[in-house]
């Protein structure tokens, strides 16, 4: 028989609170260790004194994942699930970078509650896929940002020699980098030609290329 799963209920509507207990305590495979409003300043003590498996969430709005993540931080065998999320892609995403294992979405059944809650407390979680695509592009983003910050750094070009990149990117000549930034074309000349010698490369073309495929250009608005 699998143990008991341990759930706290935090919500600033009593009413939700107590129909998601009621729901949970109806079989055997749950137990609802405390209840607490979401504005109560003592939400965390209540998690360290009951000790729950799971911490149900309301989706109510951005603090909900900045409590996410403090749970996640100071509780690390707690298990956060998000109640009532809407069908958006983009919040689930939010919480879920925040440290969330699990969410219910908003028309869930009580029965579709407890599976979800089942498969988190088994190390499982159930997402819908649209949410899955775009947490891959999130990390594929953070992952392109990174490497981007890593070459930025390793290449070692100044704020001054990124600049002029980012000119000579933009199509301009030495000459009218020169007047863009007021100073002798010679002078961009030099931050070229250091810029290549830092990159290892020949042409300024090639500079540009690799500048961009690194992420450390971005187009001026």
């Amino acid at each position: 028989m699998s143990p008991v799963v341990r759930v706290l209920i935090i919500d600033d509507n009593r009413v939700v609170r107590h129909a998601v207990a009621q729901a949970l305590s109806s079989g055997d495979a749950f137990e609802v260790v405390g209840t607490a409003a979401l504005s109560d300043s003592r939400a965390l003590a209540t998690i360290e004194n009951t000790t729950p498996d799971i911490v149900l969430l309301p989706a109510v709005d951005g603090k909900i994942v900045a409590l996410t993540r403090a749970i996640t931080r100071a509780f690390g065998g707690t298990r956060v699930v998000i109640l009532g999320v809407k069908d958006d892609p983009g919040a689930v995403t939010d919480v879920i970078e925040a440290g969330a294992v699990g969410y219910v979405p908003e028309e869930a059944s009580a029965d579709e509650c407890r599976e979800i809650l089942h498969l988190v407390a088994r190390g499982e979680t159930r997402i819908d896929p649209r949410v899955a695509a775009r947490l891959v592009e999130r990390l594929a983003t953070l992952a392109s940002a990174r490497r981007a910050d890593e070459r930025a750094k390793s290449a070692n070009l100044t704020p001054r020699e990124t600049e002029i990149l980012g000119l000579v990117a933009e199509g301009l000549t030495n000459k009218e980098i020169a007047a863009e930034l007021h100073v002798e074309e010679q002078t961009v000349k030099n931050h070229v030609h250091n810029i290549l010698e830092r990159l290892s490369l020949r042409r300024r073309h090639q500079a540009v290329q690799y500048a961009w495929e690194a992420g450390m250009l971005r187009k001026r608005a």
